[in-house]
């Protein structure tokens, strides 16, 4: 017969142990969504179940972890259906909280068999060694990281320009870390003091850097950009007409012409914006030329293309002199929906009142080690033509601007059905609006021009590959600790 004091015990588990799960997958639902309104959110969410690990079996984490982290990913569920289809939805649902769980079971059992304060570091180096993989293997790229939750937090972002997005993970995960080990050796006094000395460290020196890069006062060159997206509905993607596409076409120009009288002289369209087929080719070029040279602009169309036998998402910049200085290929297209496009395999570059300008297309921003190429040509300004799904607007355009946070420039991106943004290489928004609606929208803003050589765009994912490495020393500890109980 159980003790008044077992009593107790065994229905504070019951009631406790739903309630980690709960307040867990709530925090990972809303920090990690597609929104980011409730970033700081995610520096709490793995902790109730760090704690609980800590007191169970392995088989009861597995499963505490997975529904917790199961709880989280939902909030991607209705979005991933849209654009991938119900069953690679409900499949990667249920991957990531799977990995999440085998994650867990490995921190516990380093926690267990180390049983030293360094441990502190498993569980950030296991999920960053994770997202590593993730991003190398992926064909959606960085699209699931958690570290684009915090793209609203500068101080913290910063930290990519060396690291890449993988130190804003490492980051996140390192405070709940602390946080539960700190608990579990709070008896232990130097262990107790080295976990919370070491983590203060990292966040001190972390938050230091970000503010100094941030607080940078040299005068920058700054130019006058404009985005401008037509109501949606003026956009057709079948039963095509040419003369009703060359006044689509026309209809642009007329809203260049608007930008252009208000001080702007770099436009950027977005994604698609056009149809340009061989008959319509040159027509379609000499109206935007015309408009270009007359108002002595540049300007960067998304265009389908389809003037050869092979179909490609296109972009072209036609500059003062109403030339095509470039034609782009997107590079990195959306599985599923692009299947009928053929893929681009060359960065584009273009110069533009003697600066460095680069043009990428929409899902490009989403490979980091891609996107790098334009650090290292050193480009100060990319344009890029794009197209959100709605839901997505304010994720899809943060993930892009974080592409500029690591490799150092300022970006113009024009999306259908999402955000049009003017941000600059440390990551803050100058000037933004919202298209979703499928609304006509326009945007004119400043551009800084940037001339920033930051490590990541040198080395790229060097950190990532120092966390594979001591994922890999601590699994090998691990199995060391574990022989010698044999």
């Amino acid at each position: 017969m159980e003790n008044p004091g077992q009593v107790n015990e065994r229905i504070s588990n019951n009631v406790s142990i739903p309630l980690s799960i709960i307040l867990s997958g709530l925090c990972w639902y809303f920090s990690c969504g597609l929104h980011g309104n409730f970033w700081y959110l995610a520096w709490l969410a793995p902790v109730p179940i760090l704690l609980i690990s800590l007191e169970v079996s392995e088989g009861k984490i597995f499963c505490f972890s997975f529904m917790a982290y199961l709880i989280g990913r939902l909030s991607w569920f209705g979005y991933l259906v849209t654009v991938a289809t119900l069953i690679p939805a409900i499949l990667f649902t249920i991957a990531l909280p799977l990995v999440f769980a085998l994650i867990m079971i490995m921190t516990k059992k380093a926690i267990i068999n180390i049983n030293s304060w360094y441990t502190v570091f498993v569980f950030p180096v296991f999920f960053t060694a994770f997202e590593l993989l993730l991003i190398k293997f992926s064909p959606d790229g960085t699209a699931a990281s958690i570290a684009y939750s915090q793209s609203d937090f500068l101080p913290l972002v910063q930290i990519a320009s060396i690291t890449g997005i993988l130190g804003v993970t490492f980051m996140i995960t390192l405070v709940p870390s602390a946080l539960a080990i700190g608990w579990h050796f709070r008896k232990e006094k130097i262990k107790f003091i080295l976990v919370c000395t070491v983590t203060l460290t990292f966040l001190l020196s972390s938050f230091i850097f970000g503010m100094a890069r941030l607080m940078d006062g040299s005068e920058r060159k700054t130019i006058i950009a404009g985005l401008i997206v037509l109501d949606e509905k003026s956009h057709k993607m079948e039963n095509l007409d040419f003369q009703y596409e060359l006044q689509h076409t026309i209809n642009y120009a007329k809203k260049i012409s608007e930008v252009a009288i208000q001080g702007a002289k770099l436009i950027v369209l977005p994604e698609r914006a056009i149809n340009i087929h061989k008959e319509t080719d040159s027509a379609a070029v000499a109206i935007l030329g015309d408009v270009a040279k007359q108002h002595q602009v540049t300007i960067v169309v998304g265009y389908t293309n389809y003037k050869s036998g092979i179909l490609r998402n296109s972009a072209m910049v036609i500059d003062e002199e109403g030339n095509v200085s470039i034609d782009y290929n997107k590079s990195h297209l959306v599985k599923g929906l692009e299947d009928q496009f053929s893929p681009g395999g060359e960065i584009g570059l273009f110069e533009f009142e003697n600066e460095n300008t680069g043009i990428a297309i929409c899902k490009d921003l989403d490979f980091p080690q891609y996107i790098r190429q334009y650090g290292k040509s050193q480009v100060n300004i990319l344009c890029v033509p794009a197209w959100d799904f709605v839901v997505d607007d304010w994720l899809h355009s943060r993930m892009a601007i974080m592409r500029g946070v690591e490799s150092g420039f300022s970006e113009i991106r024009s999306a259908r059905l999402g955000r049009l943004t003017i941000s600059d290489s440390y990551g803050r928004v100058n000037a933004e609006a919202n298209c979703a609606s499928g609304k006509s929208t326009i945007v004119i803003g400043s551009v800084s021009v940037n001339d920033i050589e930051t490590p990541y765009s040198m080395y790229g994912d060097w950190f990532g590959v120092v966390t594979a490495i001591s994922a890999l020393l601590f699994i090998i500890l691990i199995a060391i600790k574990m022989s010698k109980l044999v």
